[in-house]
């Protein structure tokens, strides 16, 4: 999985960085095959005291979207990939109990 920070007055530190590669080991798990491979994009802004993230995840020809605010850098980071994640496990479910009908 591809993944690319892009931050409006926050730069996040290498080791930060790490940290938050290891959040997405369940969406790499859920979306890189030997297809094609996962892309991640990360929107960090901070604005009056409250850190604003929003997710967006390309696979294939789908997306998902996931955003979140919060005083705390990581916990916005973390609820905003929870909800991609979410998001990418109900549209894989849709898509298998659509190929999965019986004759």
């Amino acid at each position: 999985m591809k993944i690319t920070y892009t931050g409006r007055h926050i730069a996040l530190a290498p080791s930060q960085t790490v940290e938050l590669e290891a959040e997405f080991t369940r969406l790499r798990q859920l979306l890189d095959t030997p297809k094609g491979e996962a892309e991640a994009h990360v929107f960090l802004k901070h604005e009056h005291r409250t850190n604003q993230v929003e997710v967006k995840v390309t696979w294939r020809h789908n997306e998902a979207d996931g955003a979140a605010e919060h005083d705390d850098l990581f916990t916005a980071i973390h609820a905003a990939i929870a909800k991609v994640t979410a998001q990418v496990t109900r549209q894989r479910e849709k898509a298998r109990d659509l190929k999965r009908v019986p004759a």
